[in-house]
């Protein structure tokens, strides 16, 4: 037989795999390679103040507009809600794009 010949792949198969789900899974890779080190989580330890702590996830994946519009003082609930919005919101893209 030719080794030129298409075979068809199964549903989910590697054949189709890039072509239908490549795009979320670069997607997901990018939030897992988004997520907080161990050195992140040891310099927001040694913070001094919910100010310090908002400046070092400002430097982060979080990004600089990360809390930016918070007036201060900064409550610990602001910090919660905000990162929970933003888990959100990512959650939400790769849902309305898993068709």
């Amino acid at each position: 037989a030719p080794y030129n010949t298409m075979i068809p792949s199964s549903p989910g198969g590697i054949g189709t795999y890039n072509l239908e789900d490549g795009y979320l899974d670069g997607i997901l890779r990018g939030y897992q390679l988004g997520l907080l080190t161990r050195a992140d989580y040891g310099n927001l330890s040694q913070c001094d103040s919910l100010e310090d702590l908002k400046l070092h996830l400002q430097s982060t994946v979080y990004g600089a507009d990360f809390l930016g519009n918070e007036p201060s003082p900064l409550h610990t609930t602001t910090i919660a809600e905000h990162a929970t919005l933003k888990m959100v919101d990512q959650f939400q893209y790769l849902r309305c794009n898993a068709v």
